[in-house]
């Protein structure tokens, strides 16, 4: 075999797995529009968000990454509701976008049955439609089937999912202790999603985020416990900020929440 045919091999191969390794059009576009979701949710920028739900919606047809085109549409329309409820979105705006997120999650787990994020999705909008319903009891308890469904189904493919956990923790840290709250085990599960929160990947259009969220998320416990640990919820709060220091909520809500906590415990108000 002539010396010239073998490096023309070398060359051809390292074309090919060039070319493979190149991300598509369509991957390239969802890295784009994942950082651009990610930021706009920090910011609460709703009208950026729908724009970018629009853009995701747009390449839900690839035949290899509309699962997380229909993803990450779902997912800005469950932040739509998140930042809107601080912003005094009406009942009825926030149960027709969390309706859009549902459809967007569900269709995403019909073309691949293994994503787990999209199962986590669909569970956490599926808890707040149930909250929605409250006054309906029959239609409340489906969607806390629905949300115990999908968040099973989640855990089951990946146990220690970052965002798995987050919404797992729900139930703990909203209900009551007769209905099973427990902020103890919130917290648990709070700091496991920091245990197991990989480096973000920008150049990944897959979710990564959880680790800011479980810092935000242990903030607030250390709110609710029987003695509110302020000192340790300006900790968590002030870390979610050093690694997001553009989160509304964060910086404009929780902060003056923890202050005002303290203030009351110190007799000052």
């Amino acid at each position: 075999m002539s010396s010239k045919y073998l490096i023309g091999i070398a060359v051809f191969s390292c074309v090919t797995s060039a070319a493979i390794a190149r991300p598509s059009r369509v991957e390239r576009k969802l890295v784009t529009i994942k950082a651009a979701l990610m930021s706009a949710d920090y910011r609460a920028d709703l009208p950026e968000l729908k724009s970018l739900r629009t853009r995701a919606a747009e390449l839900s047809d690839d035949p290899n990454f509309g699962y997380l085109a229909d993803y990450w549409s779902g997912f800005a329309s469950w932040r739509l509701v998140i930042n809107g409820v601080s912003a005094k979105m009406a009942p009825e705006e926030a149960k027709a976008q969390l309706a859009r997120a549902v459809v967007d999650f569900e269709t995403s787990i019909r073309k691949k049955t293994d994503f787990a994020d999209s199962y986590v999705g669909a569970a956490a909008v599926h808890g707040w439609l149930a909250a929605y319903n409250h006054a309906d009891e029959a239609a409340m308890n489906k969607e806390i089937e629905a949300f115990k469904r999908f968040l099973n189904r989640g855990l089951e493919l990946d146990p220690t999912n970052p965002r798995a956990l987050w919404i797992e923790a729900v139930p703990f840290i909203v209900l009551p202790p007769e209905r099973g709250g427990n902020v103890d085990r919130a917290i648990e599960l709070y700091q496991k999603m920091i245990e197991n929160a990989g480096p973000l990947r920008p150049e990944s259009p897959l979710p990564d985020w959880g680790k800011v969220e479980a810092l935000m998320s242990l903030a607030n416990a250390d709110l609710k416990k029987p003695s509110p640990d302020v000192d340790a919820a300006a900790s968590n709060a002030r870390e979610a900020l050093r690694l997001r220091p553009d989160w509304h909520y964060v910086k404009d809500i929780l902060m003056p929440q923890i202050d005002s906590r303290r203030k009351q415990l110190e007799g000052k108000e």
